[in-house]
């Protein structure tokens, strides 16, 4: 099930604008938001030539920013099918955790990813071995730097918290390249 109810032809346009700015309130419903009082989220989706921040204030205040801002918080960087097929549900869990607001008010999550500089580029492989590609970039720096490779059903098992990036590694089902020390960082992010 997806984190926003949308039409599995939703346009990006309509999703960041529309679709967003009308749900968000059902999202935060009874979540414990205390934590992001005096707070500024900053989530920024580019899909494919397409460019939408998410400025959470307070956590409650949502302003959708079409073009993006300056050194986001979190950028995610996934192609529009990949996208539209997490957003609509096909692909269930692949980006929940950046696109659900609920999540964002774990402050240990929050500290780390207000903290967090660097790249980390995930090459998820579904059944048919094909790969999603997935970047994120953490406040605007692409330095340091780690690529993940994992299949779909462990990264979402990663997400759902049924196991860790460090079991799946342990047990041969996570590879990794670049900055070990972004990658344990990224642990209690993910």
């Amino acid at each position: 099930m997806a984190i926003f109810r949308v039409p599995e032809d939703v346009t990006v346009d309509a999703f960041f604008t529309d679709y967003v700015p009308s749900q968000f309130g059902d999202l935060i419903k009874g979540a414990d938001l205390s934590s992001l009082k005096g707070k500024e989220i900053t989530l920024q989706f580019n899909i494919n030539d397409k460019v939408y921040c998410l400025k959470i204030t307070d956590g409650t205040n949502l302003e959708v920013i079409k073009g993006g801002v300056d050194k986001p918080m979190l950028t995610l960087a996934i192609s529009e099918k990949d996208w539209r097929d997490s957003v609509t549900g096909k692909i269930e869990g692949l980006i929940d955790q950046f696109t659900d607001p609920a999540q964002i008010a774990d402050i240990k999550r929050l500290n780390t990813l207000s903290s967090t500089k660097g790249a980390c580029t995930m090459q998820i492989k579904k059944s048919d071995g094909s790969n999603i590609p997935v970047t994120m970039i953490f406040n605007g720096e692409d330095k340091p730097a780690v690529t993940l490779n994992l299949d779909l059903p462990d990264w979402i098992a990663m997400q759902k918290k049924e196991t860790t990036g460090q079991a799946l590694f342990m047990n041969g089902k996570l590879k990794f390249t670049g900055d070990m020390v972004l990658l344990m960082k990224l642990q209690t992010m993910m």
